[in-house]
């Protein structure tokens, strides 16, 4: 596909593919924000960049599908979606079918690689042009056009298809003028930054992990770019939102209504969260599911468990909405539901179960934030 092709044409097509012929019926209709109101959002949302030691491009959780049941048991759906870090938040947003969404972060470089992400779903009609875009390889199959392409066979694809750097270079021009089209404020340095996180892709491909700034993998087996794309559930099915046509339309669908809106915040700061809570509540919705990966891991030890509790307790939910967390797995203290070695285990919580066992004090060490009244 040219690069200079928009959202438009195949927005009325996605949103009747996803609103009026699935398989839920949705008692909200879609929301649409207009682009000054998203760039005002990101904006005025948004708490200064803080430092976190990863670039964090892609996720190092492999068992990130593991929850996928349950939150279909449970019925978690509709709603207003947060989250953190990269494209796994994707996948859940297909999956809960939320109104609108926000990918909070302490990183800005979080909130630029959502820019870049949201100008290649612009540019890319399909599953297999969202990764030629991505990785900047060119896509020669025809069969591809026609969506039945299985994950597996895009992934063998483009594992053994060459990047371009020509191509690299006209596809980095085309996403940086679909940013511009976004009216958020990047300052050059930022504007800079995108081209460098293209660059990581392009370089990385299939092989891109998870790394510590500091010091590489420490050791640490994170999971490839190509692992996180071949998920599974605990069914053995993948889950991925790029293996399905549907999915992939469902995002794209909700970046093109500038619903999926990227801010730089802390979980234990005192603005974003709050803000996005005040937000949430003023429009009478609610929020379904926070997915909030590991942060806790961090929180806990540096004692700034209590003003995260705050913001959780802030945010307008009921009994049905959840926490998607991703336990990290310690020597000592595994989760109980640990896969072979995975470095976390991704379970669910009831969000006001977490907020009265925090009131109750039952969280005295961080395998208690784990273990805890969770579900899987």
């Amino acid at each position: 596909m040219a690069l200079w092709k928009a959202w438009p044409f195949v927005l009325a097509a996605t949103l009747l593919s996803v609103t009026g012929c699935g398989d839920t019926e949705r008692t909200h209709p879609a929301v649409t924000f207009s682009t000054e109101r998203f760039a005002a959002l990101v904006d005025s949302l948004s708490e200064p960049g803080g430092f976190f030691d990863s670039d964090n491009l892609v996720s190092n959780e492999e068992g990130y599908l593991h929850v996928r049941q349950t939150l279909e048991r449970l019925g978690v759906e509709d709603g207003v979606y947060i989250g953190v870090g990269p494209d796994q938040n994707f996948t859940y947003i297909a999956q809960i079918r939320p109104r609108y969404a926000f990918i909070v972060d302490i990183r800005r470089d979080n909130l630029i690689e959502h820019l870049l992400y949201k100008a290649v779903f612009a540019l890319a009609e399909s599953r297999a042009e969202f990764l030629s875009i991505l990785f900047s390889k060119p896509l020669t199959k025809a069969e591809f056009n026609t969506g039945r392409a299985t994950i597996e066979e895009l992934v063998a694809y483009f594992d053994r298809t060459d990047g371009d750097e020509a191509q690299y270079r006209r596809n980095l021009e085309g996403i940086q003028s679909q940013i511009g089209t976004f009216k958020v404020l990047l300052s050059d340095a930022e504007v800079r930054r995108v081209s460098e996180l293209y660059r990581a892709f392009f370089e990385g491909h299939l092989d891109l992990r998870w790394e510590y700034r500091s010091d590489g993998d420490r050791g640490i087996s994170f999971i490839t770019y190509r692992t996180f794309l071949l998920g599974r559930d605990l069914e053995g099915a993948p889950g991925n939102f790029l293996a399905s046509n549907e999915d992939y339309l469902f995002v794209r669908g909700m970046q093109a209504r500038n619903a999926i809106i990227p801010v730089t915040g802390d979980f234990a700061g005192s603005h974003a969260l709050r803000a996005i809570g005040d937000f949430v509540r003023g429009r009478g919705d609610r929020v379904s599911a926070f997915y909030l990966s590991n942060v806790e891991y961090y929180l806990y030890p540096d004692g700034r468990l209590d003003e995260f509790a705050e913001n959780i307790r802030y945010l307008p939910t009921d009994s049905r909405s959840v926490m998607i967390r991703a336990f990290v797995n310690l020597r000592q203290q595994a989760h109980p539901m640990r896969v072979e070695s995975h470095l976390m285990t991704t379970v669910l919580q009831y969000t006001r179960s977490f907020s009265q066992l925090f009131a109750d004090g039952a969280y005295r060490s961080y395998l208690d934030l784990g273990v805890k009244n969770y579900m899987q």
